[in-house]
């Protein structure tokens, strides 16, 4: 089996990156970051950006970890080339608008996501909507510059592109 001491997982919203993250953080026993614990305080309030940069930069300077999610492009980049393994979950715009149905509801039913900052309720309407507008946003304008920078020689290699679901799941096979 092949071992890894830090994984990258990319993706849009709703896409199954936090499921997987946990997953690879427990398979290869490495400590687990998700960007939105970072980019966001409590109430789902931004954290100032200098903060957030110094604290991201702070993790992917670890010598072992999984980090879950984008965070501010301008450190991304160090944080690909620093990884052993990059995931990105690439799934058709459809199944991230299925997904985030599920969340809302769950939200609605189950309370917030464990990964968020505490009293950060999704439940609201301009919440909701933004994560709708936000799925839309990443996948015409952001994806297509992530799979540019994915194809250079130095992450090709290293590099797995999630295109389906059942690519997803054979991921969570041992």
């Amino acid at each position: 089996m092949t071992t890894y001491s830090r994984i990258a997982i990319i993706g849009n919203s709703c896409a199954g990156k936090t499921k997987l993250a946990h997953h690879l953080a427990k398979r290869y026993s490495l400590p687990l970051t998700h960007v939105d614990q970072i980019q966001f305080m409590e109430g789902l309030k931004f954290r100032p950006y200098p903060e957030s940069i110094r604290l991201l930069q702070a993790e992917q300077n670890k010598s072992q970890w999984v980090i879950d999610g984008f965070g501010p492009l301008d450190i991304l980049e160090n944080r690909l080339q620093k990884a052993d393994w990059v995931i990105m979950i690439d799934l058709p715009l459809t199944t991230h608008y299925f997904w985030a149905v599920k969340r809302v509801l769950k939200n609605l039913f189950f309370g917030q996501r464990k990964e968020l900052p505490q009293n950060s309720s999704e439940r609201d309407l301009q919440h909701i909507l933004k994560l709708f507008k936000t799925i839309h946003q990443v996948h015409t304008k952001m994806r297509p510059e992530m799979l540019r920078i994915l194809s250079r020689e130095s992450l090709k290699s290293k590099t797995t592109i999630i295109r389906s679901v059942n690519d997803l799941n054979q991921i969570f096979k041992p």
